[in-house]
């Protein structure tokens, strides 16, 4: 185990803690917010340093790190950074507890939405954009993990080398500087142009900012208690909804279109996903609530396939049900979306199609192409997409046990599981906006805080780490 390579990973992911510490910083100075300066700086020093001093430690041996060593590096990242993240909700005035802010904080980088912040409208701006925040730097940690190490040619638990910008190879070194450079800068420019649409739609700035972060993450913090108080036209509302697509569609897609190199044949996974948003959006528009008007109904439909879950959704009639089922297929393999993932569902209703087909007619050739193009599913890919799905289904049992042992009902701890595992927040669109999570005992939280992690690392990732840990030991 190559512990100082993992230090200096993590001490990367740490100086970007710091850089957003200092981006509030200036922000609380410049509009004269002091009451909770003190914060941010001891999180900008104690992240600085500790960032720079685990990049120190490591600066000889970053190139000799095995896989092993990238998922513990997974691990511990979102164990670690969520701690520098909950110091500005400890050091507040608001009296939030050191498990309360851990929780919060753990909620933001997992890009849940969960909060124990009751009334968001009383909280200070710059703790508002700290929330929001930690939802970007989740969502740019979860894409470099997906397409280095989980999504990888090697390990294959998130099946993202099947499809466009996906492939990884042997060296992580050199692999990280060019996907971390690559993706950060699409990511952060990606930011700055859906501020830019929100500044047209007439989006107040520090609104503007607050809903990018939230919006690109598929997060589910929000700068207030009720989103209406933001969007105040159907305009904003179709506008929130186009960028609620980021977070859905291939991250390179984009990226793509703009350098020429886009091709229909690599983004079926897409063409998928879009045709499912259209469809969806008919059927319950013209045949479920019409009264609900469309363009409610179309950011029903997107923010729940985004595993966002912020909604303007207002209709009496409980479509709970399938909007959970969509937060469950999620986005894209490469997508900052939770859930369990539209080309994971495809591989195996496809191989489960094939396997009956055969015992009918077991002489015929078997197509085992993703989307019928020249990639091929193998049984790999297989096995681990059913072990994923089965450890999902484990893992709502296990936390719908604990959560009932709350004051949760059978029902509400059902949903809240799915919610946590995919990483949704709870919200008028699952019928859950009552819930209140101060209020939940400290090993509720836990448990919810334990299966956020692994709603956004997979369960599948921790097992491999600890059955190499007991074979070696």
């Amino acid at each position: 185990m190559n512990y100082k390579s993992i230090l200096f990973f993590l001490g990367v992911f740490t100086l970007i803690v710091s850089l957003f510490s200092l981006l509030n910083i200036f922000y609380s100075i410049y509009f004269n917010f002091i009451i909770g300066l003190n914060s941010y700086i001891i999180t900008f020093s104690i992240s600085l340093v500790i960032g720079l001093f685990f990049f120190y430690l490591g600066r000889n041996n970053f190139r000799d790190i095995n896989l092993l060593d990238q998922i513990l590096l997974i691990v511990l990242s979102y164990l670690f950074i969520p701690l520098l993240i909950s110091i500005p909700y400890a050091q507040s005035i608001y009296n939030i507890s050191f498990i309360n802010s851990y929780f919060e904080s753990i909620s933001g980088f997992t890009t849940t939405g969960f909060s124990v912040i009751q009334d968001i409208n009383n909280i200070d701006e710059p703790l508002l954009l700290w929330r929001s925040s930690s939802q970007w730097i989740g969502g740019l940690l979860f894409l470099l993990v997906v397409i280095g190490t989980i999504g990888s040619k090697q390990i294959r638990i998130t099946p993202a080398h099947l499809i466009s910008g996906g492939a990884s190879g042997r060296n992580f070194y050199n692999n990280f500087y060019y996907n971390f450079t690559k993706i950060f800068l699409i990511y952060l420019f990606s930011t700055i142009f859906v501020i830019f649409l929100y500044n047209l739609a007439d989006l107040r700035l520090l609104d503007a900012f607050n809903l990018a972060f939230t919006t690109i993450s598929s997060g589910g913090f929000l700068p207030t208690d009720d989103l209406s108080n933001i969007l105040r036209n159907n305009l904003q509302i179709i506008v929130l909804s186009i960028t609620l697509l980021f977070p859905i569609l291939n991250f390179f897609l984009i990226y793509d279109l703009i350098t020429r190199k886009f091709s229909i044949k690599n983004y079926q996974e897409d063409f998928h996903l879009g045709l499912l948003i259209i469809l969806s959006t008919f059927f319950i528009y013209f045949f479920i609530v019409p009264e609900e008007g469309f363009h409610n109904v179309f950011f029903a439909i997107i923010s729940s396939i985004s595993t966002s879950g912020i909604t303007t959704y207002s209709s009496t009639l409980d479509l709970s049900l399938f909007f959970i089922l969509l937060t469950i297929i999620g986005g894209s393999l490469i997508s900052t979306s939770s859930g369990y993932k539209y080309t994971r569902i495809y591989i195996l209703l496809k191989i489960s199609y094939q396997e009956i087909y055969r015992l009918v007619k077991p002489i015929n050739i078997i197509d085992k192409n993703l989307y019928n193009s020249e990639i091929k599913i193998d049984d790999q890919d297989v096995r681990i997409a059913f072990l994923v799905f089965l450890f999902f289904i484990i893992s709502v049992f296990i936390l719908s046990s604990i959560l009932a042992l709350d004051y949760l009902s059978f029902d509400n701890s059902f949903k809240l599981s799915i919610l946590t595992l995919t990483n949704t927040v709870s919200s008028d669109l699952y019928t859950m906006d009552d819930i209140i999570f101060l209020d939940l005992n400290n090993f509720t939280k836990m448990s919810l805080m334990f299966f956020m992690v692994l709603g956004k690392i997979e369960i599948i990732t921790v097992i491999y780490l600890i059955k190499r840990f007991i074979f070696r030991g």
